[in-house]
Order: C-alpha cells, then structure tokens, then sequence
C-alpha cells in the first residue's frame, strides 16, 4: 500500500520550502504600504456639540427645581433644529439641562437658538437667577 499524498496548506509548504519564504516576504511588504497609507493622529478631530443650560434657585429643593425650572426648560429645547438628546438634573438649589446636538450642526446657531428659546420662558420663580448659557468647549 503506497502512501497517499497530502493536501493542504502544510504539505504544500513542505514540497515547496521558498513558497513559505515568498509568502513572509509578500507579508512585509503589504504590511509596510499599509502602515504608509494609515491615518494617524495624536488627538483625533472631533467636536462637542453640547450647550449647557443652568439656572440657579437658592434655598430651593430638587423636587421645585425640577417643578418650576427643569420642566419649563425642557419643552422648550427639545424640538430646535439639529437636537440629538436632552438630558435634564434638578439639585438643591439649581437645575441644569444639557442639549447635545447633531454631529456637524453649526454650534453658533445652535447656541443662539437656545437661548431664544429659554428667553422666552416667563414662569421662572422670582428669586431664581438668570439662566447660565454656554457651550462646551473641548
């Protein structure tokens, strides 16, 4: 009985030792134009499309900072152009609402129609603060 011939990848190499060679070689050099076209940054391009809302109320509890401050804010951001996500947290004594928008949305825009949109808000408490407006700037 005569032994049968192996197949596969192993055999293959074994029958023919510089394929192994020629193979290693080809890796390289794949390896080296890939590493050449790669992109590489140390701090990579993004940006924080967030815009910040606080409105301070001294002496208050969380429960009439999210009664009186929290959820006429909300509303009111919810529904502008480019909105991704509104997120909203009552403390003692202040509120805060965070919008975040689309990837890409002009920020300028989005920052002014914010704070039109809270402007426009006339059922704050009297003792409370002026709200605290901005963008988060990485």
């Amino acid at each position: 009985m005569s032994p049968t011939p192996q197949t596969g990848l192993i055999a293959l190499f074994a029958r023919h030792p510089t394929a192994a060679n020629l193979l290693l070689i080809l890796m390289f050099v794949a390896g080296f134009f890939a590493l050449t076209q790669i992109n590489r940054q140390f701090f990579p391009d993004f940006g924080i499309d967030v815009v910040t809302v606080y409105v301070d109320w001294p002496g208050a509890s969380a429960a009439d900072v999210d009664a009186n401050i929290v959820q006429a804010i909300e509303p009111e951001v919810r529904f502008l152009d480019g909105v991704k996500k509104v997120t909203a947290a009552s403390y003692e004594g202040i509120g805060s609402v965070r919008v975040e928008f689309l990837a890409g949305f002009n920020m300028q825009e989005a920052l002014s129609s914010v704070e039109s949109a809270v402007s426009q808000i006339r059922t704050f408490p009297e003792d409370a603060e002026e709200p605290d407006i901005h963008r988060v700037i990485r």
